[in-house]
Order: structure tokens, then C-alpha cells, then sequence
């Protein structure tokens, strides 16, 4: 049975509804992620942008409740296979969700994976824990991984630790963990800063490969527009723990409706003469926002209007979706 109040969809494998994200000060909470809602389908490759400090990263820690003891949530997260909310689950329920159903690839590598084990019986363990095999099987699917991500020589390289490993193939052997079990969920934050450009192309072109030959859903997490570029089917641009735009990839980077993606557009080097254009300022901190739209004191398009009222995120036609009281005038 489906939870009370749960929403069904054929199409959607996660959504999430009026997402709070809290982190605990010393006298109140303070709201660094605020009405959150979105959903990623099935075999779908979502992408969600926006400079550091915006909330991207405690959203996809939301999804399998990994946030620290002093951030609370709010809200409802449905993983539809469940049929269950996420926020709701048991932590044995959580246990068989986290690396089966739903894996995670962390920024950064070198810090995810434990140094003292070697990189086979780190993937194995996935293995024994959630697919039931034995020691030799495991050894066996791990190397087959291995091979999967194009490590070479899988079978001599997963007797190595993490620090012999350079940082593309700790970034290899991550994707490894997390597709180990043929989760339904990937979620993959920052999984190239870290590189250089030949590489993170590499990086990027494995993952579409393994997306689509599993058929899995992908959260791809980046402050880079040029990483979702050639990557994802829909984007949802993050401002200020809000979303601010979100349309399907071709139609936002055709006819961006928000300034803040105008400005993020306007900032990647192009094949041109045409001077780069920075966004002036920078991100406020939670705590001092500014009164109505969260973006007000950075946009050049602002009117009075603008410093009233915080815009609701409002559907402009086609399915994209502006938090901009000037949406409509952005439409070619």
C-alpha cells in the first residue's frame, strides 16, 4: 500500500515536495534550502546548477538522509519504487535503500574512500552486504566493474589502495561502488571538479554510457552549465537555496527566463571575441537575504517591484518554470 497522501506516477521515479533544509544555530534554525519541489523520471538525467553555498549538495544528501545531526528537514522526498516517503523510513529500511536503490557519488573521491582498504574489498562489501555473495562472486563482479569503468588491468589494480590510484581512477572506481548493485538513483555531485578537461570528458562520457546501457535515473549536481550541456535532459538552476528556473535543457539554453541564468550564460567562454560578463557581487549568506527576490541585489534587470515580494516559481509556458517577475519579457 502506497502511504496516505503519497503521490503515484508511471513517469516519475522521485519527487520531492516543499523541501526545508534547517541547520540549527545556537538560539533558532535557520532555512538554507526553502520550498524545494521537483521530480526526476525514470532513465532521466536531471540536472541541478548553481554556485557553491546554493543548497545543491544538502538536497542530494537529503535524498538519503546523510545530513549531519544539526540540519533537520522538512517536506517529503517519495521514492516511487517504495512508494514510500524517504523522510519516513526506518534505518533498516534506510540500509537496504542506500547503495541498492539509490548510490551516491561524492565531489571527492580521496575523502570518500576509506585508505586503509583496498579498492576490491571496498566494492565487494557493496556487493556481500546487498547482493547476497559470496566472497569469491563478489571478488569476481568487482573486477567486472572494474573493467566496466576501464580501469586496466582490473584484476591487478583492485588489490590497490586508494592513494596509488591517480585522482581520475579514484573518480573511476566511485562510479564502480555506485553501480555496483544497479541502483535506480544515481546521484552524482561534482563528479569532475576535481579533474582536468580530458579527463572530466573521459568521466562524463562513461557515466552517459553506464545511464543508459542500466537505463538509470541520474542527479547530476554542478555549478558547470557546460557539464549539463552534454549531459542532462532537464535542469533546474538553484539560487539561494531556491530554485529559479527549470525547463528541459534545450529550451533554457535557448530562452533562459531567470537573470541569474541570463548571468551564468553570459560567464562561459565561448568560441568568440565577446567579452565574458561576470555576475557582479556574490552569494548573501542565509541569514542575510534580502527582502523579496533573493537575487535582487546582483540583477541588473531589477525594478521596484522586485524588492517587495519573493516571486513564486511559476510555470511561463512549455513547462518552464521562472521565479522572475519579468519571466515573460525574457521570451524570444
Amino acid at each position: 500500500m502506497a502511504e496516505k497522501n503519497s503521490p503515484s506516477s508511471d513517469e516519475h521515479l522521485l519527487t520531492i515536495e516543499d523541501l526545508n533544509i534547517y541547520l540549527k544555530g545556537k538560539s533558532s534554525f535557520l532555512n538554507i534550502v526553502e520550498g524545494l519541489s521537483l521530480n526526476i523520471n525514470y532513465s532521466e538525467v536531471f540536472g541541478l546548477v548553481g554556485e557553491s553555498g546554493c543548497g545543491k549538495s544538502l538536497t542530494a544528501l537529503s535524498i538519503l538522509r546523510l545530513l549531519p545531526p544539526n540540519i533537520t528537514t522538512e517536506g517529503s522526498i517519495y521514492f516511487h519504487p517504495l512508494k514510500k516517503n524517504i523522510l519516513s523510513l526506518s534505518d533498516d529500511e534506510l540500509l537496504d535503500l542506500r547503495g541498492k536503490e539509490i548510490s551516491m557519488i561524492f565531489q571527492e573521491p580521496m575523502t570518500s574512500l576509506n585508505p586503509v582498504f583496498t579498492i576490491g574489498y571496498q566494492i565487494e562489501e557493496v556487493l556481500r552486504l546487498h547482493e547476497g555473495l559470496s566472497k569469491k562472486q563478489a571478488h569476481q563482479r568487482a573486477v567486472e566493474l572494474l573493467e566496466a569503468v576501464k580501469i586496466p588491468m582490473a584484476g591487478k589494480r583492485i588489490n590497490d589502495y586508494p592513494h596509488q590510484l591517480s585522482g581520475g581512477m579514484r573518480q573511476r572506481v566511485m562510479i564502480a561502488m555506485a553501480i555496483a548493485c544497479r541502483p535506480k538513483l544515481l546521484i552524482a555531485d561534482e563528479p569532475t571538479t576535481a579533474l582536468d578537461v580530458t579527463v572530466q570528458a573521459e568521466i562524463l562520457q562513461m557515466l552517459l554510457e553506464i545511464q543508459k546501457s542500466h537505463r538509470m535515473s541520474v542527479l547530476l549536481i554542478t555549478h558547470d552549465l557546460a557539464v549539463v550541456a552534454q549531459t542532462a535532459h532537464r535542469i533546474a538552476v538553484m539560487y539561494a537555496g531556491r530554485i529559479v528556473e527549470l525547463a528541459r535543457k534545450d529550451e533554457l539554453f535557448k530562452n533562459p527566463r531567470h537573470p541569474y541564468t541570463l548571468g551564468l550564460l553570459n560567464s562561459i567562454p565561448k568560441e568568440t571575441s565577446k567579452k565574458l560578463e561576470p555576475i557582479p557581487g556574490v552569494v548573501p549568506s542565509p541569514g542575510e537575504l534580502p527582502e523579496g527576490c533573493k537575487f535582487v541585489t546582483r540583477c541588473k534587470y531589477r525594478i521596484k517591484d522586485c524588492h517587495k515580494k519573493e516571486p513564486q516559481l511559476i510555470d511561463t509556458g512549455d513547462n518552464h518554470y521562472s521565479r522572475c517577475l519579468r519571466a515573460n519579457e525574457f521570451i524570444n
